[in-house]
């Protein structure tokens, strides 16, 4: 899948990153989010997914196929793993880290990552524990695929179906996947 801003295909590149990825059930941000990982994994670079559900896993490894060779999947679905495994990782720095399902995790989880520079934060932020932290950070790239009581941005309200915005330095517009 391609990403595509403003019709125009995009790879996302490591100065892209952090990113903050908001949006609420059945809205494609899920599936944008494992997207957008695979393309970075796609074009040379490290990536780890952690998740709350084991479907965004299957997707992403259906995705990649046989190319995972630079992919670690974390199988727990618990927080406390994650946080233990992600200690002991020596390259960490040279990875992009997906933490998807923000809205499934708590503080703590946000302790630990965040200060990476390579992340992905992904999920629903109204529903997200540590949003006010979380909105704190500086993002090098906002896309939010629905209306957020949070961080309100009235034109999002007019996209089509699995279309977000961005707001970053590089990009401002319409994000979406090329099918």
């Amino acid at each position: 899948m391609n990403v595509l801003i403003n019709d125009k295909k995009v790879d996302f590149l490591l100065s892209d990153l952090p990113v903050l990825i908001s949006g609420a059930e059945k809205t494609g941000s899920s599936f944008f989010t494992v997207c957008l990982l695979a393309n970075l994994l796609k074009n040379g670079h490290k990536v780890i997914l952690f998740s709350a559900h084991p479907a965004t896993k299957e997707e992403f490894r259906s995705q990649v196929g046989a190319g995972l060779e630079n992919a670690l999947i974390i199988d727990s679905e618990k927080e406390e793993d994650f946080i233990e495994i992600i200690k002991n990782i020596p390259d960490l720095s040279e990875r992009v880290v997906l933490i998807k399902n923000i809205d499934s995790y708590s503080q703590k989880l946000f302790e630990t990552v965040k200060d990476l520079k390579l992340v992905i934060f992904s999920g629903d932020l109204d529903k997200c524990q540590f949003a006010n932290d979380l909105l704190k950070k500086s993002f090098c790239s906002k896309i939010f695929f629905s209306y957020s009581e949070i961080y309100p941005i009235e034109d999002l309200k007019s996209l089509p179906k699995y279309s977000g915005k961005i707001i970053s330095d590089k990009y401002n517009g319409v994000i979406k996947l090329e099918v």
